[in-house]
């Protein structure tokens, strides 16, 4: 499956990978993952991580590295985790010489860049870098095995959201048997500081709901400054309202400091991945997510509108 991408990676003596907005452990995971994949098969290539990432993980995983912009337009330019280069966290994507795409996404079918693997059937991208490095003959270290073992774990909501489970199961054992160190990456997911439990009890009290069966709550940005929850972070926290017998769909609409809005939707029938690419968004057909314009109280309804028809739809098709 990675043939023609190993001859790419293989061309090129200098590579960046970049990872899309708001950067969750399979997006983190992957990119130094694969970072180090490749410094440890290739130690004659030049290979950089950019973007935030998961700063609790720095000690255990690694941290992300500086860039020059000189560097990044004579590099191939490796996505991980995103859709296209509008995706990126870091902008200077667009500047490469070359691109390649690594995804597990529903494709919207707006890379046009370069070259690309996607599966939708891969529970993360992280577990498609596995692969790629089982296929290429790669050596694995602790380090590697550990990024990509917090990539699966997160992306699969701790193994609740896979459809293979033997491969799933499989795959990180073999990260195991490299490495990989569980009861470390979940103590650092498990740790939490008093404000989220503030956070909680904000949710748990101001939530709101639909007679169709969505279960939902808008953050105005001042809201979440004084719950000291940055939207991003509140969004990732979206599955506070799951699996409420009677809502099918949750959803949260968290307001960004200019104004714009970070939605999370999550579902466990109907899909949503539908409408989050109808508001310019993406992601998997039961998780998505977009950035909105605004979170004005039509455009909020639109979409709580859109959800509760997804509701409907996948009740008829259901009887």
């Amino acid at each position: 499956m990675f043939e023609e991408l190993r001859k790419i990676i293989e061309a090129n003596d200098s590579i960046v990978i970049f990872g899309h907005i708001f950067p969750d452990g399979d997006c983190y995971g992957s990119q130094v993952g694969l970072r180090d994949l490749l410094r440890l098969n290739y130690p004659n290539k030049k290979v950089y991580a950019v973007g935030s990432g998961l700063h609790r993980f720095f000690k255990l995983i690694g941290e992300m590295d500086e860039v020059s912009d000189e560097v990044i337009k004579n590099s191939l330019a490796i996505l991980v985790d995103g859709n296209d280069c509008s995706r990126m966290e870091d902008q200077r994507v667009v500047t490469a010489k070359e691109f390649i795409k690594i995804d597990h996404h529903i494709e919207n079918y707006r890379f046009t860049e370069g070259k690309f693997v996607i599966n939708n059937n891969a529970n993360s991208t992280a577990q498609m870098i596995v692969e790629l490095g089982q296929e290429s003959g790669w050596k694995f270290n602790p380090t590697i095995s550990n990024a990509l073992f917090l990539g699966i774990l997160t992306d699969s909501g701790r193994f609740q959201y896979i459809e293979d489970f033997p491969l799933a199961f499989h795959e990180v054992a073999f990260l195991c048997e490299n490495g990989a160190n569980p009861k470390a990456i979940n103590d650092i997911l498990n740790q939490t500081v008093e404000s989220a439990l503030q956070f909680r009890g904000y949710v748990f009290n101001n939530y709101r709901k639909t007679k169709s069966g969505v279960i939902y709550l808008t953050f105005k940005y001042e809201t979440l400054q004084r719950l000291h929850v940055s939207p991003s972070k509140a969004g990732s926290m979206v599955n506070l309202l799951s699996n409420v017998i009677g809502y099918p769909i949750w959803a949260f609409f968290c307001e960004n400091e200019d104004g714009t809005c970070h939605a999370e939707f999550r579902s466990n029938g109907p899909g949503v991945q539908p409408i989050a690419a109808k508001y310019g968004g993406g992601g998997h057909f039961l998780a998505a997510g977009v950035t909105l314009n605004d979170m004005s109280k039509e455009t909020v309804n639109m979409i709580i509108k859109d959800l509760n028809k997804a509701i409907s739809d996948y009740q008829k098709e259901n009887k």
